[in-house]
């Protein structure tokens, strides 16, 4: 089995401006983003879109240097078998005229290809009595 995935759009970082530029074709979907307070994006791991990080199943995070490896469904590796990243972040303002999402941070890089927003809805995506592994309560905050 397969599938074909078309990105949406890309990310725009220039200087301290932070961006989801739209392709015009996909940019009447963000009709009501700006209603919600938070995204979630989906983004396609394209520095990373390469046989020996596809193939990586255990590996130390960046943040983790030192620790007993963990497999990649256990941690937010960029290397996994299907290279997506997500990412949370404000929604400061919605152009859409230009098809563009303001955000207060991305932790993709400059041009990379989005897959696809969504609303944050507390209600749904907030899970109040969630565990993580012990190591995770070491890291320092990143937001």
């Amino acid at each position: 089995m397969s599938f074909t995935v078309v990105p949406i759009g890309h990310v725009s970082k220039v200087e301290e401006t932070i961006k989801i530029v739209i392709d015009d074709e996909f940019s009447a979907g963000l009709t009501h983003v700006e209603l919600f307070s938070h995204v979630i994006i989906l983004w396609w791991i394209d520095r990373r879109d390469n046989r020996a990080d596809r193939t990586t199943l255990l590996t130390n995070p960046p943040r983790n240097k030192g620790l007993t490896p963990s497999g990649v469904f256990a941690c937010r590796s960029p290397s996994r078998p299907n290279p997506i990243g997500h990412t949370i972040a404000a929604v400061l303002r919605v152009d859409h005229d230009a098809g563009e999402v303001y955000l207060d941070h991305m932790d993709a890089d400059d041009g990379t290809p989005v897959l696809d927003i969504k609303p944050y809805m507390p209600s749904s995506d907030c899970v109040s009595d969630a565990r993580v592994a012990p190591w995770f309560e070491t890291l320092q905050r990143r937001y």
